[in-house]
């Protein structure tokens, strides 16, 4: 173990002072040709810097003059070829660890401490490195070129998905009950002794001041032999459960004494970006710190009986009268243990700031917690692209013909034959059968004339009518919502488009139009895009004695509604979203007797569960092909079905109609390091979008 020396430095320039308040502490090494030096970079002047070896493993306390931080955070920097396994810088405020851990089988040498004003310098004895040497192949002998042989593993069958990086926010906490002293090595042995009577024999030992608040503390029993002075009285403050700071020369100690001090304190007020200042302050509250915040209680007294509540006929006059009062009230919490105990901090909502109060050293930690819990919250883009074909195609090839022979009219209608033969004919097609026939025969029934008895005798008619139609509809839409990862409830907003995202609703198609929401959906995370008309497609129909029939109509939006929600987007490049896409038209009308007309539309939606899908990739949601082909045949019988002429004997229609829905989503996480617009690829398609974009 090496001897804890106190180091000092010269003084520095002024102007080296001043860039030294600035600027945090930075760990650089630079490699010599046979030494490692470490460079603190900052260190200042004035400091105090203990070393010692815990095993194979160099350990240097710094404490610096002034309260510092780390410019870059907690670091650790690896120096193989000059026997070290890592070397790490951290700590906060005023002190701070540098440790040096050596290769395995490597040790190291007391380093050389010395400083050039501004940094501080620690060098440790390393190998020579070694010296580069060259050679001259010769391309003449032949010789054989190792090639390494490699073979790839064998993947198991079942493969745990892959562990993405966690952002981390690193602070090492001194113990402020841990006090650093400087003494000779102790050897005592009490047993049942009065802690304050040990603790002064220690503080005396050491050459300190010492000073003790009356605190109840159960007596402590040690057996110390040549225990460093420094664990011997901390040994005893863990073992009684008492505190202890150092004033100056003086030890301090009592049941409550890191809370106070006699010190100067620095206090901060801090404008918070993102996070909420009453949020932040309880965070703060549960490491320690005395939250202090102001709540106002308003009472409201009513006296008397209300008009409502007064008995008929009762004569009272007088009514009820309501008193209210307002009361404030100073309420202070926080938890008892924590690394922020002594630390005040108190909260303006308007301003959404936050003040604290305390040491320089725990306002440093403080803020350090704050500067996590302040971080910018992720946005992200959803470029969504939704594609919808219909294709029908309708074909209808219907031959009718006519011809007269004689009193014989024959007719082939779409199909159907027809057949009247001599000149008179039943009065009705139910008179087609045998005992009507004979009935009219007899002269029952009144014959009717042939209507073939119109056309000329031997002629032949013919009507042919063949079509083809073919519709082609598509709906194309390519729009980008902007959202966070933001999960709170939006003061006074509402479910304005529907679409079942908020959690208290379910999927429904039924759109009563725009409500007067100033804000459209209910969580901060939600956005929803309704583009198309509103039809009726329903009528509640109630019938009174007084008014008779009223109808009352349904709307719903015949066009594309679109919502979507974020979850997360996490520190590995990836968005958790819910999407909500539907795509409804309109393909038929339905008359309701005494109200109208309402119409029937086609429905086709998609309501994902939770998708997880990397910054600029791709997702096909999905690809639904529907494809209906309907046919229908009328025909004479055995003529239609003969090769050639069977067509002039029948009537065939023939239906297809082919559905796709392609969706499209590219999440992209929308860097706002370097500011700028983001317009992910928009280029407008008509002259008023572009005038508006661009300028005239």
């Amino acid at each position: 173990m090496l001897a804890g020396l106190p180091w000092l430095v010269s003084p520095a320039p002024a102007l080296a002072q001043a860039a030294m308040r600035q600027d945090g502490l930075q760990l650089r090494l630079r490699r010599l040709s046979d030494a490692l030096e470490l460079v603190i970079q900052n260190a200042g002047t004035g400091n105090d810097l203990r070393q010692q070896m815990q095993g194979q493993v160099w350990v240097g306390d710094l404490r610096t003059a002034q309260v510092r931080g780390l410019r870059v955070g907690p670091q650790s920097l690896s120096m193989p070829d000059a026997g070290v396994d890592s070397i790490s810088l951290d700590g906060s405020g005023t002190e701070f660890q540098l440790r040096v851990t050596p290769l395995p089988g490597r040790q190291l040498a007391p380093p050389v401490v010395s400083s050039n004003g501004l940094d501080l310098l620690v060098r440790f004895e390393a190998p020579q490195l070694p010296i580069n040497q060259s050679a001259t192949i010769d391309l003449k002998v032949p010789g054989r070129v190792p090639s390494p042989s490699f073979v790839p593993p064998l993947r198991p069958r079942a493969v745990a998905p892959p562990s993405g990086d966690i952002a981390v926010g690193t602070m090492t906490i001194r113990n402020r009950g841990y006090l650093s002293l400087y003494g000779p090595a102790v050897s005592l042995t009490t047993r049942g002794a009065n802690p304050r009577d040990v603790l002064m024999v220690l503080a005396q030992m050491g050459g300190y001041g010492f000073a003790f608040a009356e605190a109840p503390a159960p007596p402590v029993t040690v057996v110390f032999q040549n225990e460093p002075y420094e664990r011997a009285f901390n040994f005893v403050l863990l073992s009684s459960g008492l505190q202890a700071r150092k004033e100056g020369n003086t030890i301090l100690v009592g049941a409550d004494v890191l809370g106070k001090t006699i010190g100067p304190q620095m206090s901060k007020v801090y404008r918070l970006n993102q996070v909420a200042p009453n949020s932040a302050a309880d965070y703060l509250a549960n490491l320690g710190a005395q939250v202090t915040k102001t709540s106002t209680i308003t009472t409201a007294v009513s006296q008397g009986v209300p008009l409502t509540e007064q008995p008929a006929g009762s004569g009272i006059s007088a009514t009820s009268q309501s008193t209210t009062s307002t009361q404030q009230t100073v309420e202070a919490f926080g938890a008892s243990s924590g690394p922020l105990v002594g630390l005040r901090a108190t909260t303006d909502p308007r301003l959404g700031t936050i003040t604290i109060v305390g040491e320089p050293s725990l306002v440093a930690i403080g803020e350090h917690y704050l500067k996590q819990l302040d971080l910018r919250q992720r946005q992200v883009a959803l470029s969504v692209k939704i594609l919808d074909v219909t294709l029908a195609n309708d074909t209808t090839i219907d031959n009718s013909f006519a011809f007269r022979y004689g009193n014989n009219f024959i007719v082939n209608d779409g199909g159907r034959l027809l057949g009247a033969f001599d000149s008179l004919l039943p009065p009705t097609a139910a008179a087609f059968n045998r005992s009507n026939l004979l009935d009219g025969a007899l002269g029952s029934p009144t014959p009717i004339a042939n209507p073939g008895l119109q056309y000329p005798r031997d002629t032949f008619f013919d009507f042919l009518s063949a079509q083809i139609q073919s519709e082609n509809a598509k709906v194309l839409a390519s729009p980008t919502l902007i959202l966070s990862e933001n999960p709170e409830t939006i003061q006074g907003g509402a479910d304005v488009g529907g679409g079942g995202l908020s959690g208290d609703s379910g999927p429904s198609a039924e759109r009563s139009g725009l409500s007067p929401a100033t804000i459209g959906r209910t969580r901060a995370n939600e956005s929803f895009v309704t583009v198309g008309r509103q039809v009726v497609t329903k009528f509640n129909v109630t019938s009174t004695a007084n008014v008779g029939v009223s109808c009352e109509p349904t709307f719903s939006t015949a066009g594309l509604t679109f919502g979507a929600r974020v979850s997360k987007i996490d520190d590995n490049g990836f968005v958790t979203f819910t999407l909500s896409p539907a795509i409804s038209g309109v393909v038929d009308r339905q008359m309701v007797p005494g109200c109208g007309e309402i119409d029937i539309l086609r429905l086709r939606r998609l309501d994902t569960g939770s998708v997880r899908v990397r910054d600029g990739q791709t997702l096909i949601l999905t690809g639904v092909i529907s494809d209906e082909d309907f046919q229908v045949v009328s025909k004479w019988p055995i003529l239609g079905d003969l090769p050639l002429l069977g067509q002039f004997f029948r009537k065939s229609t023939g239906s297809r109609n082919k559905n796709e829905l392609v969706i499209l989503v590219t999440p992209r996480i929308i860097d706002d390091e370097q500011g700028g617009s983001f317009g992910y690829g928009y280029q407008p398609s008509s002259p008023e979008a572009r005038r508006l974009m661009y300028g005239p």
